[in-house]
């Protein structure tokens, strides 16, 4: 059955200053649509039984009835399978990309970004803007996004200098981006031209707007190995056993920023590589009796099960966990009365762990002391020959995306009593008498 079109007027699209909209009727397997136009028309463009009598308006509905059915006439006998919802979205996609397909890439790598988890986000944008310097400013249609543009993308990210802190604004670093920033950055815009292709593309209507895909023959670079970062146990010890720093003001309630760092730091370590948006952002009700149970931001977003991560509190982190509880109840921990993002939070205990790596005598010349280190440090003393946890409880316990256990673990239930008794192992083979002789004192 054919589908057709009429120009009409409603008495119910009569507007508050009297005029009418002028809608196209679809008439579609029997069923009906009303569709708006942008032709707008006043009484004396109509007869008494609201018919058009305007020729130009008449003309330019014509026009516009000629060029939908065009649009109905490509899909052939695919229509007949398509109601008449799916006709005018057909029809509305068809007028939207009549003069060719066009999508600034960077713009709606922007939108991408706004729609998902703060983490991810964070590192979609920083791809993004890395983008937008190559391209010097200027719009980039995803047409242009060729293999050799992102050759050539590639190439631009390993000669410029890091954008790390005051090096975006003065440009003097001579430090280039490391393998896994350059692996990121690609992957990012790997990841937004597939959700461009999935969202863009209909396949099942043969409407390919997005044709092909240049990661077909431009692969990103892998990243390699990631950085060992982890401390030796020794340091640990030592950042268990650092006092406190004289306050200038005694009565002051708050650390320092070496001693919130230090805390934080074995927060971390002592919750098997908690991150630092995690300890910023955990809600309050996470805590239930002795248990956090929390979604790991950075992996939330690529998890069926959004990362969901409980672990037990050792009775050796018991007093650390209650001096820095939030007392206003929001919030798990009071970070976020201190700092107002967790942007701001990990910036704090990055220049305060500088000063921590100086206090407990880390040689430097060896890897800078970040808090990430925690996290690796807690896997390493895992994995070590005096605990020797298997694998993959210690993969468990990091709440890791790992795709060739996907499927497996589907089928498992997780015991998190595993991941429990392989902390309190690793926080077990510490002394904290030190850390408890000052909260005790506080």
């Amino acid at each position: 059955m054919p589908t057709t079109f009429k120009a009409l007027v409603r008495e119910q699209d009569r507007r508050r200053d009297g005029t009418f909209v002028v809608r196209i009727r679809v008439t579609h397997r029997r069923k009906v649509s009303y569709v708006a136009t942008n032709a707008i028309v006043v009484a004396r463009q109509l007869t008494k039984k609201l018919e058009l009598k305007d020729t130009s308006v008449i003309d330019l509905m014509d026009e516009t009835i000629h060029r939908w059915r065009g649009h109905v006439a490509r899909l052939g006998l695919r229509a007949d399978d398509m109601d008449v919802r799916e006709i005018v979205e057909w029809i509305r996609h068809s007028e939207r990309f009549a003069n060719g397909f066009r999508l600034d890439f960077i713009a709606y790598a922007r939108q991408v970004a706004d729609q998902m988890n703060p983490g991810t986000a964070r590192n979609y944008r920083i791809a993004t803007n890395a983008l937008e310097r190559y391209t010097h400013g200027r719009a980039l249609d995803i047409a242009e996004i060729t293999p050799r543009l992102l050759a050539d993308f590639e190439r631009f990210l390993r000669d410029e200098p890091s954008q790390r802190g005051s090096n975006r604004t003065k440009g003097q670093s001579t430090a280039k981006k490391g393998a896994r920033a350059v692996s990121l950055y690609l992957g990012a815009v790997r990841a937004i031209h597939n959700r461009a292709r999935a969202e863009f593309n209909d396949e099942s209507l043969g409407e390919i707007n997005i044709p092909g895909t240049p990661f077909s023959k431009y692969k990103v670079p892998k990243e390699g190995l990631v950085k060992k970062r982890a401390v030796g146990a020794e340091i640990i010890q030592r950042i268990i056993d650092l006092e406190d720093e004289p306050h200038a003001d005694q009565k002051r309630a708050l650390s320092t920023r070496r001693d919130l760092a230090r805390d934080c730091f074995l927060l971390s370590f002592g919750l098997a590589g908690m991150n630092a948006v995690d300890l910023y952002g955990c809600p309050a009700s996470a805590l239930t009796g002795d248990i956090i149970t929390y979604n790991r931001q950075k992996t939330a977003s690529r998890r069926a099960d959004q990362a969901e991560m409980q672990i037990r509190i050792e009775p050796q982190l018991a007093n650390l966990v209650a001096r820095y509880r939030d007392p206003t109840g929001d919030r798990l921990f009071r970070f976020h009365r201190q700092y107002a993002s967790a942007d701001n939070f990990n910036a704090a205990l990055g220049a305060g762990l500088e000063r921590v790596a100086k206090a407990v005598g880390v040689d430097p010349g060896a890897p800078r002391l970040t808090f990430y280190a925690a996290r690796h440090t807690w896997a390493t003393v895992a994995r070590s020959s005096t605990l020797n946890i298997d694998k993959y409880t210690v993969h468990e316990a990091l709440n890791h995306v790992d795709a060739g256990l996907k499927i497996t673990d589907r089928y498992i239930t997780r015991d998190w009593t595993n991941i429990w008794s392989a902390n309190a192992a690793v926080v077990g083979l510490f002394d904290w008498s030190k850390l408890e002789i000052r909260e005790m004192l506080r």
